[in-house]
């Protein structure tokens, strides 16, 4: 369905009184700054989204800057800071932060910290260089995207220009996005929410924390499969052990363990196509048990389980290896997978390396909060 409405700046604030993003103040007061300018409101646009500077002009939503007009630090804050106004109070941020450290290899990184509603959130950024003025676009827009409120509340931020360097932001409805679409704006990006509300009881940074969290926001579908994969965890690899492994395998959950149990694994199946052929087979599910086992004697992490009715979304429906870090720090595996890319590629499948990389991203983390400064 189109909109009749004119675009012109008069058209435009009708649309937004019309669809309850702007009240009639404050529509009013953006028309009077446009023209205070000598600006005509209305001139026909062929191309919507040259009205939405509109959006500024009566005090709504948030622009993505090409260029930070200070620091960088600065900059993200002042972004994260309109994007959480949005939300009317639900949202808050504060304790933003660009975080750096120095990983195993002795190269520098660099995260984003904030805290929204008391979460710590972290992302990794790229910048061209300390004294460069644009931000991580990806690192942005994940961050923004975390500042969706969620819960019953409908509403995602969506970019009403084409381009997203300098474009407005507004967090709607379903109903209203649509409303703005019809007008002739592209609407070109979406984000919604990806946060966890609500906080643990237990202390935080510790393995309950970590486990206490994921059982707050699993679906009792996906609690359910976690506990019923955990249950005959000690008793399952008991009988892996005794029934499929020879008496000279080193079970001693090392990393060199991991080594030779690759050797089994590519003994007993020569390629993907045996591995379907063997089904639920015991010998496959004690290695995916003895993999991620092997992770947690090593480093603070846990099993996790996301239930989905859609087989086709990736590492559902599986138990996985996360480490107890924020998301920001990328830690976490299939152990399934892992096994199958061995047997697959007939080569080190990168088991030991992706296990050692939890621990990696431990690391990162213990540094990284030992140099956050803001929020201590």
């Amino acid at each position: 369905m189109s909109d009749s409405t004119p675009r012109t700046l008069n058209g435009f604030a009708q649309t937004l009184v019309r669809l309850g993003i702007a009240t009639k103040e404050q529509a009013a007061a953006g028309l009077a700054e446009a023209a205070a300018i000598d600006m005509d409101l209305d001139e026909e646009c062929e191309d919507a989204d040259e009205l939405t500077f509109l959006v500024g002009d009566c005090g709504l939503g948030f622009q993505t800057p090409e260029k930070v007009s200070g620091d960088l630090e600065g900059g993200y804050e002042e972004l994260l800071t309109e994007a959480a106004a949005c939300s009317g109070g639900s949202v808050v941020v504060d304790d933003v932060e660009l975080v750096k450290i120095e990983n195993e290899d002795g190269e520098e990184e660099e995260y984003l910290h904030f805290r929204r509603n008391g979460r710590s959130i972290w992302h990794g950024t790229d910048h061209l260089s300390d004294s460069t003025r644009y931000m991580d676009w990806n690192a942005a827009m994940d961050a923004i995207g975390d500042l969706v409120p969620g819960n019953d509340d409908p509403r995602a931020f969506w970019q009403l220009d084409e381009d997203s360097y300098d474009a407005w932001w507004l967090l709607l409805t379903p109903e209203q996005a649509q409303g703005l679409e019809e007008f002739g704006l592209p609407m070109a990006v979406t984000l919604r929410n990806r946060v966890r509300e609500g906080m643990p009881a237990a202390e935080p940074e510790t393995p309950a924390w970590y486990l206490e969290d994921d059982r707050l926001h699993a679906s009792e579908e996906s609690r359910r499969c976690l506990d019923a994969w955990l249950a005959p965890m000690d008793a399952a690899l008991e009988r892996w052990r005794t029934a499929h492994l020879p008496d000279d395998f080193p079970f001693d959950h090392s990393l060199d363990s991991l080594t030779a149990l690759e050797r089994l694994v590519l003994d007993r199946f020569d390629g993907l196509a045996a591995l379907e052929a063997a089904g639920e087979d015991e010998f496959f599910e004690g290695a995916v048990r003895y993999v991620g086992q092997t992770a947690l004697r090593l480093w603070p992490c846990r099993w996790t389980y996301r239930y989905s009715d859609d087989d086709s979304s990736v590492f559902t429906n599986e138990p996985l290896i996360r480490s107890n870090t924020p998301d920001g720090f990328g830690s976490g595996f299939s152990p399934d997978y892992v096994l199958r890319n061995l047997v697959e590629l007939r080569t080190n499948s990168g088991m030991r390396e992706r296990v050692e990389s939890v621990g990696e991203g431990v690391e990162d983390y213990r540094k990284a909060l030992g140099a956050l400064t803001r929020g201590r």
